[in-house]
């Protein structure tokens, strides 16, 4: 996997369940998501982090 990077974070909800959010995109991505409309960001997410 030369030239990206993944990021795995446990997140815990107040009702006990865990879920694990998977992060893997290329060096040169440079999306920020602070700059994305609200249509735009829900979209990177749902298409590029992965929920187990």
């Amino acid at each position: 996997m030369r030239g990206t990077y993944e990021a795995f974070i446990l997140v815990k909800v107040k009702d006990g369940q865990k879920y694990v959010c998977a992060l893997n995109r290329q060096k040169g991505d440079k999306g920020d998501l602070g700059r994305l409309n609200r249509k735009d960001r829900q979209e990177y997410l749902e298409n590029q982090v992965i929920w187990n």
